[in-house]
């Protein structure tokens, strides 16, 4: 099986079928442009709250900062408990909106992807004569097609956890401020040191908000995949993170560097149109402004669904059957010595062989086929059977 590479399988997927990155686009600008019409709407009705007398006319006419500060101060006098009211009933709606809005969004992408990645896990499993049946997993999604909507119960839990997540880091935020000013009051103004202190509690409250929101985003994945409920994915999500930290983490790495790259030259071209404010109206200058608004926020959500994607990859590597390696201990032959035939009859079965000089005894008594003769010569010259050894 082919090792997994989150990035490369991510963009493939996207640009593979171009239409989940429109889902997910339509999914989060819908509820944008909803949350725009009714923030319009209520601020429209806001303003009409207000009263503006002639002289605060006649203070904003002078354009003088004390004189438009004055002028302000003066017409928002005793408005703020319409403001609170407004917030009360316009923040829980607009996070419903997003709730049901993006879980039905995400439902419908991540069964694209996850449905993708299948067939891209199965047809890395083959063997490299072997083709794909193209209906394999076919009948799976008929046989699951009563229980397909099941997984939007938990997203939109996944999604009412990451709005409390959301409100939790905003509190955290505005608690940071309160605390970074006490350091600076009215008698000893120290703003320098205020806000050194209020960037580190900002990083701190951002870090641990991305962190745990990145956490409810890939378990987002089991809840499709798995039909799992909102804290049972989450579980999944922290085992699957566990197992595979090290490519989980390299994926977002890279995807994080890429969004970074993305806000960079986003924040460095808005201001293109500000240098030309001077010189163009300001309809056109907001025109430009909103324009690389958008398209930055189109490369962010195609870096969001491109990242699920490479983690959805990821998942159906971590949950295939990896292969078996067989150890085959090798196989020895032994050959059978060689049989000898019978012997004929008459001859010997042992093969005759000539005598080796060095195996004879030193003293030897006679070789065979001498004569009588021969036999009656003594063994040592000199010296007769019967006689006693010389010195004895």
């Amino acid at each position: 099986m082919i090792g997994p590479t989150p990035v490369r399988d991510g963009f493939r997927a996207i640009w593979r079928q171009p239409s989940i990155f429109f889902a997910e686009l339509s999914a989060r600008w819908s509820w944008g442009g909803a949350a725009l019409v009714l923030i319009g709407l209520a601020l429209f009705e806001y303003l009409q709250t207000l009263i503006v007398t002639p002289t605060d006319l006649f203070l904003l006419r002078l354009k003088h900062p004390l004189a438009v500060s004055r002028a302000l101060a003066d017409i928002f006098r005793g408005s703020w408990p319409r403001v609170l009211h407004t917030l009360v009933l316009l923040v829980p709606a607009l996070t419903a909106l997003w709730v049901v809005i993006l879980a039905l969004g995400r439902f419908v992408t991540l069964r694209s992807v996850i449905d993708a990645a299948k067939d891209d896990s199965a047809r890395n499993a083959l063997e490299p004569n072997e083709q794909l049946d193209p209906t394999a997993f076919r009948p799976l999604n008929i046989q699951s097609s009563s229980l397909r909507w099941r997984p939007l119960r938990s997203l939109i839990g996944l999604n009412f956890l990451r709005s409390g997540l959301a409100l939790a880091a905003l509190v955290s935020l505005v608690g940071s401020g309160v605390v970074a000013s006490l350091v600076s009051t009215p008698k000893h103004p120290h703003a320098g040191l205020a806000f050194l202190l209020f960037i580190p509690l900002a990083i701190v409250v951002s870090t641990i908000w991305s962190s745990v929101n990145w956490f409810l985003s890939i378990a987002s994945v089991f809840v499709v995949r798995d039909s799992e409920e909102t804290f049972g994915s989450i579980r999944a999500a922290v085992d699957f993170c566990r197992r595979c930290a090290g490519k989980v983490s390299g994926a977002g790495f890279w995807f994080g560097a890429m969004h970074l790259v993305a806000f960079v030259m986003a924040t460095t071209v808005v201001m293109y149109p500000l240098s030309l404010a001077t010189l163009v109206p300001a309809s056109v200058t907001l025109s430009l402004m909103g324009l690389v608004t958008l398209a930055y926020f189109a490369v962010a959500d195609y870096l969001h669904i491109a990242r699920l994607a490479g983690y959805v990859s990821l998942v159906e590597w971590d949950r295939s059957p990896k292969p078996v390696v067989e150890i085959v201990a090798p196989v020895v032959v032994i050959e059978p010595p060689p049989t000898i035939p019978p012997p004929e009859a008459g001859h010997s079965s042992m093969p005759e062989s000539a005598p080796n000089p060095e195996d004879e005894p030193l003293f030897a008594s006679r070789p065979t086929g001498s004569s009588n003769h021969d036999l009656d010569e003594p063994l040592m010259p000199g010296f007769s059977p019967g006689e006693p050894l010389p010195g004895r």
